[in-house]
């Protein structure tokens, strides 16, 4: 009687078993189903354009972005918004809003001011605008300086010229204070995250030519290359 009873046991000791090993991998899936749904199905990574000393990548939901990028990003977006390809009546407004999803909405409405202002002057009709970097003026990591992480001012040393009519009216040298900001607002649209905020507290400043003709003067030969500072801005 006894082994019938200690089988009965050993039946129910199965059973016990069973269940608990059922429950602990009905726990397990339902903590990996929970894990899979709230990881992020994508990434952003900012690659440094030169890859030449090779790259540390930090891909998160707030990835770490490198000052070149920054730079390139606010050069671009600051070249598209300044050009007029036919006549900057109908192209200021065409470029701000092509670019809207690249530039804050204080930006945007700070610009469509200025456009406003610009046509009340008559600077507008008829007028075609181009904006370039000066001649040896490119990308340097001082002209990016960080402002917290979530913040860069780039300096912009830029070669502006407008014609009117054909005629050139405007040919003048300007550093221009990007402010650069996360933007992490919508991917599809603006898939770089970042977003370009005018002046900050900055304003556009105009150059001595001068000061770029000698920087681009070749070196007597005794003399061996060394970092140039960016140029002071003219006088006012």
């Amino acid at each position: 009687m006894s082994r019938y009873i200690n089988a009965l046991d050993g039946r129910e000791f199965t059973i016990r078993v069973q269940w608990v090993f059922i429950a602990v991998l009905t726990c397990i899936t339902m903590f990996a189903m929970v894990g899979w749904k709230t990881t992020p199905k994508d990434f952003t990574a900012h690659i440094p354009p030169d890859l030449r000393a090779g790259a540390r990548l930090n891909i998160g939901s707030t990835p770490e972005v490198p000052p070149a990028n920054v730079y390139t990003f606010g050069l671009y977006i600051w070249q598209q918004i300044n050009r007029w390809k036919e006549d900057g009546t109908k192209n200021y407004g065409e470029q701000i809003f092509a670019m809207q999803n690249y530039i804050t909405p204080a930006c945007r409405e700070q610009l469509i001011s200025d456009m406003n202002i610009k046509a009340g002057r008559g600077e507008l009709a008829q007028r075609t605008r181009s904006l370039m970097e000066i001649a040896g003026q490119n990308y340097e990591e001082k002209r990016v300086v960080p402002l917290g992480g979530q913040a860069w001012t780039v300096l912009l040393d830029t070669q502006l010229q407008e014609t009117s009519r054909g005629v050139q009216v405007k040919d003048v040298f300007i550093r221009y204070p990007l402010q650069i900001v996360r933007f992490d607002v919508d991917r599809e649209l603006n898939p770089f995250g970042l977003a370009v905020d005018c002046f900050g507290n900055g304003r556009p400043e105009r150059l001595d030519p001068k000061a770029y003709k000698l920087l681009s003067a070749p070196m007597p030969s005794s003399v061996g290359p060394g970092p140039a500072a960016l140029p002071a801005p003219a006088a006012p």
